[in-house]
């Protein structure tokens, strides 16, 4: 089955310091929806609980639905935090700037009181390990300070959900919270041989096939999509094909 061409926007110069201190930033508050759907979501196994919706048209990660029709939400361009009841969002938007990991939590356990549900089953506990995570009161969040890099991350995670989407027949995307890691949904679950990272602090934003037999890692790098003509084409092939 030829490959549909999925949209691709091209990516905005900038800092790679802001980049990351926008990657930073998105990985420590993406925790909370992750702690969120941990304590709440009803899935039998972690890992199926903290598994994320990514959706592009308002680029946002989102929790599965619990108590009901509750779910919560964190947008990219901004980093703002919302509760979303049968998906539409309500009142009170939470806004990081200047405000402390031990804020947000406040602002989440009074959103939960609001709502009716059980507080006394929030956990911060995470079922994975995530290195450098902010917490307390020691530092604050300032998005403000890497607009620029939060821009280039929209981008890159708009474009790798298209090409998923392409690569796989539009099937659901899904992003896997300690590592914002875009795969997509297959037999139910989460497919992690193959997908999107945005790298870190030494690796650069990449698409992924990991062998079933050999546990081999093909990639396909930032730096080399430059140099295609269509590059969300290539990326497309190289997740369908690899």
């Amino acid at each position: 089955m030829p490959i549909v061409a999925p949209l691709w926007e091209e990516i905005p110069d900038g800092d790679p310091r802001e980049f990351a201190r926008a990657r930073a930033e998105t990985i420590n508050l993406v925790q909370w929806l992750a702690r969120i759907a941990n304590s709440y979501v009803l899935a039998p196994l972690p890992d199926e609980r903290v598994v994320l919706e990514f959706r592009s048209a308002n680029p946002a990660f989102v929790t599965q639905e619990f108590h009901g029709n509750t779910a919560l939400e964190l947008r990219l361009a901004n980093l703002e935090m919302q509760f979303l009841d049968h998906g539409r969002p309500v009142p009170h938007i939470f806004d990081p700037e200047e405000h402390s990991p031990a804020k947000v939590e406040a602002w989440l356990l009074v959103e939960l009181l609001h709502r009716g549900v059980d507080r006394t089953k929030f956990s911060k506990k995470l079922p994975y390990a995530v290195p450098n995570l902010m917490s307390g009161d020691a530092e604050d969040h300032s998005p403000t300070t890497c607009q620029n890099g939060l821009a280039q991350l929209a981008v890159w995670f708009r474009n790798a959900a298209s090409v998923l989407s392409s690569a796989k027949s539009g099937s659901r995307v899904v992003a896997l919270p300690q590592t914002l890691t875009l795969t997509y949904i297959s037999k139910n679950k989460p497919e992690p041989g193959r997908g999107f990272s945005i790298g870190d602090e030494t690796v650069e934003p990449h698409f992924f096939v990991i062998s079933t037999g050999s546990q081999k890692r093909s990639v396909l790098k930032a730096s080399q999509l430059r140099d295609e003509s269509n590059p969300g084409i290539a990326a497309a092939q190289f997740i369908g094909g690899a």
